[in-house]
């Protein structure tokens, strides 16, 4: 994402990086969200394409 989702126009820029699962997962539960990602597919066979 390089420009603004609202108006298109506005060039965005990284203000902040949350890497610290803690930090991340009181930041999703604050909001309402589930803070665990959700379980991974099976993975496809070779040569089902």
């Amino acid at each position: 994402m390089q420009h603004c989702p609202n108006c298109g126009a506005g060039e965005l820029k990284i203000i902040a990086a949350m890497l610290e699962g803690s930090v991340v997962e009181k930041i999703l539960t604050h909001l309402g969200l589930v803070p665990q990602p959700p379980p991974r597919g099976r993975a496809r066979e070779a040569g089902l394409d």
